[in-house]
């Protein structure tokens, strides 16, 4: 995994970038957009505005240009593809991220599971897990759900949304 990241920012990314020479801030953010990635394929459905939602927060986290994080994106998808759990992505954000960077993953991928306005028991089922495997504690994984909820419902993102289908 790791020369695969190596040979792709070499490639791909701007050389003069603060982390461009960081294999490890490559790999937190690959393991991060990964999550993210698996999040938006829970329910088994591949939709755009849940893929907007992850373009958007890889921006916020990272501060990576669109195009960056669209490459981030590309090559997480793989990644996702090749591993067999989500333990290799969330013990890398365990060892690099506080506490309040996990929360702000969690947070976000309460934002991917409700970008399309829906959640099934297998979505939020994710996000509990993925939250556990971060030692997320229980009550900052409500108060990030209810965040976004409020969020998107003031945005007018989510109507009238309390809970599953």
């Amino acid at each position: 995994m790791i020369e695969a990241i190596k040979q792709f920012y070499e490639q791909r990314m701007n050389p003069g970038a603060a982390s461009a020479d960081d294999p490890e801030s490559h790999r937190l953010q690959l393991a991060t957009a990964a999550l993210l990635i698996e999040m938006a394929q829970a329910d088994n459905q591949r939709d755009s505005v849940e893929f907007q939602a992850i373009h958007d927060g890889i921006i916020e986290v990272f501060g990576l240009s669109p195009e960056e994080t669209s490459e981030v994106i590309e090559l997480a998808d793989q990644e996702v593809h090749d591993a067999t759990d989500h333990f290799e992505f969330s013990q890398l954000i365990n060892e690099q991220f506080d506490y309040q960077q996990k929360c702000q993953v969690v947070e976000l991928l309460w934002r991917v599971c409700l970008a399309d306005s829906e959640m099934d028991r297998y979505e939020e089922h994710l996000v509990r897990k993925i939250a556990e495997l971060l030692h997320v504690e229980h009550s900052a994984f409500i108060a990030a759900k209810l965040r976004v909820q409020r969020d998107y419902s003031a945005s007018g993102q989510l109507s009238d949304y309390d809970g599953y289908e």
